[in-house]
């Protein structure tokens, strides 16, 4: 009867009959299990709370990635279009590491724009080559490029910037990881818009009505170097994987006694490939306004609506106010960028 009441939890009952030790056992049970279920209470609220606070910084960091990819990815396809390192000789007196992008004159507003996006950074403007040239010449200005871009080059513009990580690793024992050309799909993020905007160029071809055979055509060209001249390293492998991209072969051009590679998609598959690309991933330079009006010409050809007599008009007036013609810049469109 006595076990059977201190068992039915009626802990008085050994304490009127002078069970002392059984009671001081039955009280430290007691103490152990109060102390264990709180124990697990609390443990359990600080886990809920640090998996909350994981999963949230998580999100935060996801989110930072997915919009520094496309930002990442523009600048890194910008810089091997129309960007150079410039490397101190072994016996410089002063060591100084420089990465640069030249951008036309016209394109001034996104260039001040990168730069007041990164910071630790000067313009220095060209005008006998009506050019402007955004540079990075500080160690901390070096740092802030390296981070954003690496992991994004496709160029034998690679072989130097893993040499500005070199030099910056060893400077300040940092570790910044060194890595192999990206040949992932060009479809996944904003690299080639950048390389667009820095080699590339859209066209509208509207032949005179005095020709032989009148036509209509849009086209988007691309052209590059052969070879690097500090690598010597050769541009084939990327601009190979772009023509594929674009359902295009690799051409060669020739023009002040050089040799360069050259793409061009103007069939109707290719139009759609770079519509569709080019929608998803945008262009930022003044070439964004050349690509509005080419867009609307290529729409009137792959409808089959190009010739008829009222769009002739509309695709003479598009093509004769872009590119070299344009008189009209907005830059609304780098709020997005």
């Amino acid at each position: 009867m006595r076990y059977g009441s201190i068992s039915s939890g009626n802990y008085f009952v050994p304490l009127l009959i002078g069970a002392k030790k059984f009671i001081y056992f039955e009280l430290c049970n007691l103490n152990y299990i109060i102390h264990y279920y709180f124990f697990i209470l609390v443990y359990k609220s600080i886990f809920h709370a640090i998996c909350c606070d994981h999963l949230n910084r998580k999100y935060i960091h996801d989110q930072k990635v997915k919009s520094n990819n496309i930002f990442s990815s523009y600048l890194a396809g910008l810089f091997e279009g129309d960007g150079h390192i410039i490397i101190p000789k072994s016996n410089a007196k002063k060591i100084r590491y420089v990465i640069a992008i030249t951008f036309h004159e016209k394109d001034l507003k996104l260039c001040e724009y990168i730069k007041n996006k990164l910071g630790h950074s000067w313009i220095r403007m060209k005008t006998k080559e009506h050019a402007c040239v955004l540079t990075f010449h500080t160690d901390e200005g070096l740092m802030v490029f390296v981070k954003l871009v690496n992991g994004y080059l496709r160029t034998p513009k690679l072989y130097k910037f893993n040499l500005i990580i070199d030099y910056l690793n060893n400077k300040y024992g940092l570790n910044y990881f060194k890595y192999e050309p990206d040949y992932s799909n060009l479809g996944q993020n904003s690299w080639l818009a950048g390389f667009v905007d820095a080699d590339g160029g859209f066209l509208i071809r509207y032949a005179s009505p005095n020709c032989k055979k009148f036509r209509i055509a849009c086209m988007l060209k691309i052209e590059q170097r052969m070879l690097d001249p500090f690598s010597s390293l050769s541009y084939e492998p990327i601009l190979l994987l772009i023509a594929k991209f674009f359902n295009v072969n690799l051409l060669i051009s020739k023009h002040n006694n050089k040799n360069y590679f050259q793409i061009t998609a103007s069939s109707k598959k290719s139009l759609n490939i770079v519509i569709k690309y080019f929608n998803c991933y945008k262009l930022y330079s003044s070439k964004y306004l050349d690509y509005i009006n080419w867009i609307q010409a290529s729409s009137l050809l792959l409808d089959g609506k190009a010739y008829l007599p009222e769009n002739k008009k509309i695709i003479y007036d598009l093509k004769h106010s872009m590119n070299s013609k344009r008189c009209i810049f907005t830059w609304t469109h780098l709020k997005n960028l």
